[in-house]
């Protein structure tokens, strides 16, 4: 890790590249409502072509309670095998719509977890910034603390050594 510089202002090196990564998230963020939007018209268009389908056949069991007309009943036995074969091709759709969406959210994840490692580093290095600041500020007020202490120590000292010469000169006076 790079050791953190003194500046007014905490300045993150991969701003750039934390940038990237936030808009590529989005991307992967509206890639994935877009195939999950996708799965969920494809589940519903399954769910409403089935319930079609029990419904023809509904009616065909209701045609062969009453008077039997075979070619009608023929006819609709035709279209449901027909239709059979539209609804499993439209839960392979589904099917693979779902897989789609699957795959999209691994990317999702993928994308936020780089996203999120950065962010981490980002907030590790600004720590180790607000530490070396805080430890330049005590140094600071140290440097400052010292010299008014020696400029103190300095000003007895003269006042110690001008009473001493007022003594002897009194002394000799």
């Amino acid at each position: 890790m790079k050791k953190p510089k003194k500046s007014k202002r905490f300045e993150y090196n991969l701003k750039t590249v934390l940038k990237v990564r936030e808009i590529y998230e989005r991307i992967e963020k509206e890639k994935f409502a877009e195939a999950q939007r996708k799965y969920l018209e494809e589940l519903e268009r399954e769910k409403k072509m089935k319930e079609y389908e029990m419904q023809q056949q509904r009616a065909l069991k209701n045609n062969l309670t009453g008077s039997i007309d075979f070619a009608g009943v023929l006819h609709r036995q035709q279209f449901l095998k027909k239709y059979k074969v539209d609804v499993n091709e439209q839960e392979n759709k589904t099917k693979e719509a779902d897989q789609r969406k699957e795959e999209q959210r691994e990317r999702l994840v993928k994308s936020m977890k780089d996203r999120k490692i950065l962010d981490k580093d980002k907030e590790h290095k600004r720590q180790a910034w607000v530490k070396l600041m805080n430890r330049e500020e005590t140094k600071f007020l140290d440097d400052i603390a010292t010299a008014k202490y020696f400029r103190v120590m300095d000003e007895k000292k003269r006042e110690e050594a001008l009473e001493k010469e007022r003594a002897r000169k009194l002394g000799r006076a």
